[in-house]
């Protein structure tokens, strides 16, 4: 466990949010320490049993369903879970009540960005394009009790361009890497100013979202070239590595 791995999750989030001059009120940190509701809790843990064991392979060469190669076993590859304690924390302190995430795969990062919605009465909608992740994900959501969980199965490029829930607050990308930077323009046009894209996978898939690196921060480029509508921090000690992106 790294140093940070340590640390509170609450914590992590705080830092986060400070890196990107971003206030939040001390009456949301009470919340921050409400534990998940049983229900979703053991909705939770029953993900977690399965992480490893949980495979389809796809003989489709069309999409590559998040996957690292396209020839590669598709798996759950959830988040680990600092990580989305921490994505939980982000949505409280940001009192953020509209979130997108794109990639539910069996829904586990999705149960903590919707307990954290609903500290703040809102909602999210989650992507999924592989029809078994998305069937697997809906009986998840169903034992969780929770009722602010819209899943829309397609691809995330396509919904984007007919996006139809409003302008949001909070976006977390766990998808197909490659297409991140594709995916960049119609976020920003969705989002609310000051709303923050939460990025997986910096440190082990990198290469495939470099475009989007790029983009966001500069990374190998002149400070010219970055996109001037947004700030990123980037968090790499913590699990896969994370980059947090505020529209301006």
């Amino acid at each position: 466990m790294s140093d940070i791995e340590a640390i509170d999750s609450l914590f992590i989030a705080k830092h986060i949010l400070k890196q990107l001059d971003i206030n939040w009120s001390e009456s949301t940190v009470a919340k921050s320490h409400t534990p998940l509701l049983p229900a979703v809790r053991e909705a939770v843990s029953s993900i977690e049993a399965i992480e490893n064991s949980w495979e389809h392979q796809s003989t489709s060469t069309a999409h590559t369903y998040g996957r690292k190669e396209k020839d590669e076993t598709i798996k759950l590859w959830s988040v680990p879970g600092k990580t989305a304690q921490v994505l939980r924390d982000l949505v409280i302190l940001t009192q953020s009540k509209n979130v997108l995430e794109i990639g539910t795969s069996a829904g586990y990062s999705t149960l903590f960005l919707a307990d954290g919605a609903k500290k703040n009465n809102g909602r999210i909608v989650t992507i999924e394009f592989l029809h078994e992740k998305a069937n697997l994900a809906r009986s998840f959501f169903k034992r969780s009790g929770l009722k602010n969980i819209t899943l829309v199965e397609a691809e995330a490029g396509k919904t984007l361009g007919a996006w139809g829930f409003g302008k949001v607050d909070f976006v977390f990308l766990d998808a197909d890497k490659e297409n991140y930077a594709n995916y960049l323009d119609p976020l920003i046009d969705i989002m609310k100013p000051g709303a923050i894209i939460v990025a997986d996978n910096v440190n082990d898939y990198g290469h495939l979202m470099e475009n989007y690196l790029h983009r966001i921060s500069g990374t190998h480029l002149p400070k010219s070239r970055t996109d001037k509508r947004v700030k990123s921090y980037y968090l790499a000690a913590l699990d896969n590595g994370l980059i947090i992106t505020k529209k301006l």
